[in-house]
């Protein structure tokens, strides 16, 4: 009872001194007690806002457990003056911002050399015969250090699409017609270059073409080719039996006709030429006084290219022929390229299998009249565009694929049905401009996934489910990070795709046991009329209760003085069971009920459920 006067005089100065409490603490100075001088029991609830969190020193703005805000916010409630006078059994209800962690982990695997070492194949990706599927688990295994179960893991490789094998680039063939300061016929003035048909002569001029960083550049002079000519000139190298052959040289046309090859490479002069010609280049006007060049695998039918280029220019082309497929492709370059074009000019398929010794140049009806220089014959892209000692290539077509798996049960096993990988396809469908996700094919900070996601998988699936889950993998770029797979789990809800979420709310209750704040699962109660009724009609007939009135428990809503502690905690014991069932074990309550003893009181007694029992905590 002295709290309570304490209580009431500390309200009623609250208007008339500047410190209310330092009456109080006067009076019990005098008294000389030692009973702790805060005066109020309170309750109060408070949520963090993002200061709290910078001055709690969490710069994510969340906890990252329920243990790390149970050790930091008994200080921070402490801190706060407003609690300084609030005694035993006061309790603040905290809510605060918890980080869950997220749906499921995933991670993303890119195979390296050991890896298809492993699959059985000595270049970088699988060989087209192998089953990749039959190596990815393991592999995933060897690699991924930790997973939990459910976890995802996305397997990037390559695998070949036909025939691949590893060459060194070489150069077998460098032409500048570097052969002096007199003109006149190639052929009288130089044994490299050969006549194998016809016999007016290709010319020879002391004036070279250039290109910049082109190898074979501005040196020496260069040949001249014109339609009202017939020798044909060849050049041999060592033969090249196997792989690609790839052909080059610096042109410059003063004229076009109706179209007709000049340029080609082909089998040794004397096995059958004129069947034996592969890659033949020419070139046609387009009817409006421009050159489209074309190419014939093996036939003097070419297939032309739409672009419309220009005369009296320099123009760099490199010609194509796959041996083991018969496919030649032509580039018409403005400036040296240091890796193969993904396009082509023009692409022409005929007969496979021919080995290639020798270049050619050819003067015929309806070739182009102009100037040609700095030709290169090479068995890689890169060995026709540098002179320097290059590393051995891997020559073969391969796409790049992907294989999603999960962890389940200590294995990677095929990812199931409910994960699904955002392709690249999918980011394009979401908007392809600058600052949509199909710009880059991934998401990032200013394209969050969940501003595109949503709307995405109600259209991909239409049909899903009320309830339906599904894990979603994408890729994702981060300035600190770079690129990365992240995912999440989307749920659908009232018809909308709702994304998890790994940051709640929550709340942690906390005590002041009378010495300081600390983390409390305390329920306040205060007993109402059915509450005594309840105990009344189900303690009716135990002998524990025989000297006291059960009927005045009900009717005055209140025990009296002849109830004794043991009895009162059995009622409470019977009602708290009653009202929390499930309660678990280290459950606390803040019970007040009535007792009459010369009137009415409010009593507060402390109970917490132990071994099952409900007993005091006092």
């Amino acid at each position: 009872m002295k709290k309570l006067i304490y209580l009431i005089l500390v309200l009623g100065l609250v208007f008339t001194s500047c410190d209310p409490m330092d009456d109080v603490y006067d009076e019990l100075d005098a008294q000389g007690t030692t009973e702790d001088p805060r005066g109020i029991v309170g309750s109060d609830e408070y949520t963090l806002n993002s200061d709290d969190y910078t001055a709690l020193g969490l710069s994510y703005g969340s906890f990252s457990s329920e243990d790390e805000a149970k050790t930091l916010l008994p200080s921070f409630i402490s801190s706060n003056s407003k609690y300084d006078y609030w005694a035993k059994n006061s309790s603040i209800l905290i809510g605060y911002q918890l980080y869950i962690g997220s749906a499921f982990g995933v991670q993303d695997y890119n195979l390296d050399q050991d890896d298809y070492t492993f699959g059985g194949s000595d270049l970088l990706g699988f060989q087209s015969d192998a089953t990749p599927a039959n190596y990815l688990a393991d592999i995933l295994a060897d690699n991924i250090d930790y997973a939990d179960e459910g976890d995802y893991a996305v397997a990037k490789y390559f695998q070949f699409t036909g025939s691949a094998y590893t060459v060194t680039p070489t150069v077998s063939l460098e032409e500048n017609f570097d052969y002096g300061a007199t003109a006149g016929g190639l052929t009288s003035i130089t044994t490299n270059w050969t006549a194998h048909s016809g016999s007016t002569a290709v010319g020879y001029a002391t004036t070279s073409l250039s290109m910049v960083d082109y190898p074979t550049s501005n040196t020496g002079g260069s040949i001249t080719i014109n339609p009202s000519n017939s020798e044909d000139i060849n050049s041999e190298f060592t033969t090249i039996s196997s792989g690609k052959v790839y052909a080059s040289a610096l042109v410059n046309l003063s004229s076009v006709g109706s179209g007709n090859y000049f340029f080609h490479i082909m089998e040794a002069p004397d096995t059958q030429p004129y069947a034996q010609f592969r890659s033949r280049v020419g070139a046609k006007d387009n009817g409006s006084g421009k050159i489209l060049f074309g190419i014939g695998a093996s036939s003097s039918t070419l297939t032309y290219g739409t672009t419309p280029f220009d005369l009296n220019t320099t123009y760099l082309l490199v010609s194509s022929y796959d041996i083991a497929t018969g496919t030649s492709n032509l580039y018409v370059l403005t400036t040296a390229e240091s890796t193969e074009p993904e396009s082509t000019e023009a692409t022409n398929t005929g007969s496979a299998g021919n080995a290639i010794s020798a270049v050619a140049f050819r003067q015929s009806s309806n070739i182009p009249t102009g100037t040609v220089d700095g030709v290169r014959v090479a068995n890689t892209w890169s060995a026709i565009m540098s002179n320097d000692d290059l590393d051995d290539e891997v020559i073969g077509d391969k796409e790049a694929k992907v294989t999603s798996f999960s962890y389940e049960g200590g294995s990677w096993v095929t990812a199931p049905d409910r994960f699904y990988l955002v392709s690249g396809d999918d980011f394009d469908s979401m908007g392809e401009e600058y600052g949509q996700p199909g710009k880059y094919n991934n998401f990032g900070s200013s394209t969050p996934p969940n501003d595109y996601l949503p709307t995405f998988l109600k259209l991909k699936f239409p049909y899903a489910l009320e309830g339906t889950e599904l894990d979603v993998a994408y890729d994702y770029y981060s300035s600190s990070s770079g690129a990365q797979v992240r995912g999440n789990l989307y749920t659908k809800i009232d018809g909308e795709w709702v994304s998890y979420s790994s940051t709640i709310s929550t709340e942690l209750q906390f005590g002041y046991d009378g010495n300081a704040w600390v983390p409390d699962n305390t329920i306040k109660y205060t007993l109402v009329g059915s509450d005594y009724a309840y105990m009344a009609d189900t303690l009716e007939g135990n002998e524990l209760f025989a000297n006291v009135s059960l009927v005045n428990l009900a009717k005055y809503v209140d025990y009296d003085y002849n109830w004794s502690d043991e009895q009162i905690l059995y009622s409470l014991d019977v009602l708290l069971d009653y009202l929390d069932p499930s309660a678990a074990e280290g459950q606390k309550y803040l019970i007040t009920y009535l007792l009459y003893d010369n009137g009415a009181n409010d009593v507060i007694r402390n109970l917490i459920k132990e071994n099952g029992e409900w007993v005091w905590n006092e």
